[in-house]
């Protein structure tokens, strides 16, 4: 759905996206995610949550980015051995109601990135809440993410913060329709809009769209990594059965290529 789930969140990956979202689950979730992603890198992602009724739901999600092998060149041009980029992230996510039409959530993120033999940690956290107006099926969203320290190797830079406003609409049957606006403090906003539609609780088909940057029209963009990168459109279908999901995810980026990205989730009744 091209990200587009900040107002949508309603189950165990709303531990990444918007932590309020975990206040709607009904039972114990897990999901395991596994992605091929640009130039060899991959990403593996884990989460858990657990509600633990009126005290609230409690999730832990796990990222792991690995580069694969790059290799070392001296100044003189020569080719020397290899070596790997990779980062770990942790994320601590509670979720609460705090009446009928509004749920809170808080995510703290604990993330470590290593280049060869040099690491840094650090950490920070993400604030979301969730609003069901008066407008039926109609959910508004809004997550802040990334409030924290410097962070760096060396020289330390600040997180780069992102407000995220979304909407979600369920009022058209087993169909969601999701929209929502990122605004990093540095660059062009995102925009990504989300369809979802399940034929008899068993077959999904997804689909969004998602647009960063902006276009100069004074510019000519062919073979280059401009419009084609920055406004892509995603594809993915889910397959369910009793407590199971197998998801499947595809997104083009121009002269990047493809990445693929698939997943497994379990949902305890």
């Amino acid at each position: 759905m091209a990200g587009a789930f900040t107002a949508a969140a309603d189950d165990v990956n709303a531990v990444m996206y918007n932590s309020a979202g975990l206040a709607q689950l009904k039972g114990i979730e897990l999901t395991l995610m596994h992605s091929i992603w640009l130039a060899g890198i991959f990403y593996d992602y884990l989460a858990f949550a657990y509600p633990a009724g009126e005290i609230g739901t409690f999730g832990i999600g796990i990222v792991y980015v690995n580069s694969g092998e790059i290799l070392r060149w001296d100044e003189a041009g020569n080719p020397g051995d290899s070596f790997s980029a990779s980062n770990i992230g942790i994320n601590l996510g509670y979720g609460t109601i705090i009446n009928e039409e509004l749920s809170l959530g808080i995510t703290l993120k604990l993330f470590n990135e290593s280049i060869d033999d040099v690491g840094a940690f650090g950490f920070a956290a993400d604030l979301g809440g969730i609003y069901r107006t008066p407008v039926k099926d109609l959910k508004l969203g809004l997550n802040v993410q990334n409030l924290g320290p410097k962070f760096g190797f060396g020289e330390a830079f600040w997180l780069p913060i992102i407000f995220k406003f979304g909407a979600a609409y369920t009022g058209v049957r087993n169909m969601l329709l999701s929209a929502e606006y990122h605004q990093p403090i540095e660059t062009y906003g995102i925009l990504a809009l989300g369809m979802e539609y399940w034929y008899r609780n068993i077959i999904a088909v997804r689909m969004g769209f998602n647009f960063q940057g902006k276009f100069d029209l004074n510019e000519w963009y062919e073979n280059v990594a401009g419009p084609a990168i920055m406004g892509s459109i995603v594809l993915g279908a889910g397959v369910k059965i009793d407590i199971y999901e197998i998801d499947y995810a595809y997104k083009q980026f121009g002269v990047l290529q493809s990445t693929h990205r698939i997943g497994l989730s379990l949902k305890f009744k």
